[in-house]
């Protein structure tokens, strides 16, 4: 790597640093803000539990981060998390999808709301699709998660939780306009009735992109009404409607100036929960309706339209019971917390290239998580799910876990699971034309994956370390390639081994300043070939400054961050991407409490270009400079 990399490395350091020296200078009490690091988490084992008992790594993004990183997607969201690789083709529109831990695409379980959002056809998700606005929480599972979320769970999982109403009438806007011609509108308005609450957003976005033919044009909307039946029992009905038209300028080499696609995405999602003082009950059911229209025209305008149009519905169903115990828990002392549940879900297919196909599927699961009277600072984790899918018959996947408290404000956390993940519709069904292929009788990838850590977290809750360390062996590895015909096709052929390191350190230095780093460490290697699989080491990092002026204490807030990667396979250049961005509120109606944000976010500040996936280089600096306001 160049001087210039580890010149790079060594002044974030000290920007990272520097806050420390002013610590004494900002000496005033800790106040509750984006900051704080203590909270519980809902994806390591489906119910509420505090991060330094869990027995997975898991990775929590509030809505307040989510605002000050300035991102219009997911993708931006999330790109600087340890263990996190963006799998991004470069232009707006093009597809930006995410691996975990050295997995592929397919291998990661996307979630929103709850329900299972990969689609059947491709595996995957767009990342590009979910607008940050929409978003109020992320959580991100690192590691295979199959015993408690079933297939495709093999490398992690990450659940995206939409925006919720609150309490009280709120509306915003906003108006953004940006480099390559971009536009941004966007509009919300919540309010709540007695017991009825409910929440409307839209946004509209546009841009022309640095290439050519690549502009995007998009439209989200999404509307929430919940229900409070009585006071540990709540109905929410989400509806979400996204219209995503983009071109597809291909690569460098092989440019494809007149490719466009189309996606129309429309979902229901309606949840049932209840609260009680020693159980929770979710049941969630959901429809979904996906389709993708691309034409790539040649230079006569004679089309080849492939049409798509995938359509999943289902129900799942989970219960935690706290404080159960076998027998009289005056006698056994114990604590257990028990986890069960179900899902049913359904996809069919009806494309232009792989005609109509459909499965039905179906899962149990178990989880008990036990403190043993003796031994308090315990907790040991054991769960099964087995799921029964119509073409490739049941998996069955366990996890067995163990945390423990050696201090109040540290704890070690082991596990050892299995995973898989099943095979797309378009590996099983593409169609044959002389030289690309599906294969109809490939079998799912299965994993074995062991980890394990350490954990702190301080009392005031400013102050979070954490390391992993994690090997996953992957067998029955689906590899497109071509075969002894020399049509490429999928099989399954490869197997796999990842080793790997994580480090994460995220301080508040006062109530004025927060920093993270966190660096990733990879060796994922094709045992078959002995090939480099993935990008051996990820640094991350972020910096954020707020402050309030004034007598209405208005929000100043200077966000830096970014990422590095080096050691890629195939001799791709390492790289290193930053963003920065400034907003500032300022009160207009103090009774109404209307505030006007103004905002100013740099994307690419250095002005790389490099490709993440090779032949796609990603887009030159950008700026946008935007005002909202609230009410």
């Amino acid at each position: 790597m160049s001087r210039k990399f580890y010149l790079i490395i060594i002044l974030l350091f000290i920007f990272i640093n520097m806050p420390l020296f002013w610590s004494n200078v900002f000496a005033t009490e800790l106040q509750e803000s984006l900051f704080t690091l203590e909270e519980k988490v809902i994806i390591a084992s489906k119910y509420p539990q505090e991060l330094l008992n869990s027995v997975a790594s898991v990775e929590i993004i509030t809505k307040e981060k989510i605002a000050a990183s300035k991102s219009e997607n997911l993708a931006g969201i999330i790109r600087d998390i340890a263990g996190i690789e963006i799998v991004d083709y470069g232009s707006p529109g093009d597809i930006k999808s995410v691996s975990i831990r050295g997995s592929s695409p397919e291998q990661v379980l996307i979630m929103i709301d709850g329900q299972v959002a990969n689609d059947p056809q491709t595996g995957k998700i767009d990342l590009g699709m979910i607008p940050a606005d929409m978003i109020e929480k992320i959580e991100i599972y690192r590691g295979p998660a199959s015993a408690l979320y079933g297939a495709n769970a093999l490398g992690g999982v990450i659940n995206i939780i939409t925006n919720r109403a609150g309490d009280e009438k709120k509306r915003t806007a906003g108006v953004y306009y940006g480099s390559y011609n971009t536009q941004k509108y966007l509009g919300s308005y919540q309010n709540r009735s007695d017991d009825i609450g409910y929440y409307f957003t839209g946004e509209y976005y546009k841009t022309e992109g640095d290439r050519e033919n690549s502009q995007l044009d998009k439209i989200s909307l999404m509307g929430k009404v919940s229900k409070e039946i009585d006071q540990q029992t709540d109905l929410e009905l989400t509806i979400r409607y996204h219209d995503y038209q983009r071109g597809l300028p291909g690569s460098i080499d092989y440019p494809t100036p007149n490719a466009e696609q189309n996606d129309r995405n429309f979902n229901l999602n309606l949840k049932w929960q209840k609260r009680e003082e020693d159980r929770d009950i979710n049941i969630i059911a959901w429809d979904d309706f996906h389709r993708i229209y691309y034409d790539n025209p040649d230079e006569w305008g004679h089309t080849g339209a492939s049409i798509h149009k995938t359509h999943t519905t289902g129900i799942s169903f989970d219960s935690t019971r706290y404080d159960f115990s076998i027998g009289s828990k005056e006698e056994s002392g114990s604590d257990h917390t028990l986890t069960w549940g179900a899902e049913i879900k359904h996809n069919w297919i009806d494309s232009t290239d792989i005609g109509n196909q459909q499965d039905l599927n179906g899962a149990l699961f178990i989880q008990d998580v036990w403190q043993p009277a003796e031994l308090e600072k315990l907790n040991i984790t054991a769960g099964m799910r087995y799921d029964y899918h119509q073409i490739f018959g049941g998996q069955f996947n366990p996890r067995i876990g163990i945390s423990y408290r050696l201090q109040d404000e540290l704890s070690f956390h082991a596990s050892v699971g299995r995973a898989y993940r099943t095979p797309t519709y378009n590996d099983l069904y593409w169609p044959e034309d002389g030289y690309v292929g599906g294969n109809p009788d490939l079998f799912p990838e299965t994993a074995w994956a062991y980890e394990a850590g350490m954990r702190f977290i301080n009392k005031k809750g400013d102050t979070k370390a954490e390391f992993n360390i994690f090997r996953k062996n992957v067998n029955e590895l689906i590899n497109w390639a071509a075969d002894n015909e020399g049509v490429w096709r999928p099989s399954n052929i490869g197997s796999a081994r990842v080793d790997g390191i994580e480090v994460i350190v995220k301080k508040e230095f006062n109530e004025n300043f927060i920093g993270n780093l966190n660096y990733t460490y990879l060796d994922a290697v094709d045992l078959d070939t002995d090939s480099q699989l993935k990008p051996k080491h990820k640094y991350g990092f972020g910096l954020t400054y707020l402050n309030q002026f004034g007598e209405n204490e208005d929000d100043f807030t200077v966000n830096l961050d970014g990422y590095m990667v080096a050691g890629r396979p195939d001799n791709l250049e390492s790289y290193y991407l930053f963003d920065a961005n400034v907003s500032k509120n300022i009160t207009i109606n103090k009774e109404n409490k209307q505030k006007i944000t103004f905002s100013f976010s740099i994307k690419n500040l250095l002005d790389q270009q490099p490709e993440l996936v090779s032949g796609y280089p990603i887009e030159r600096r950008t700026f946008l400079v935007g005002v909202s306001t609230h009410f």
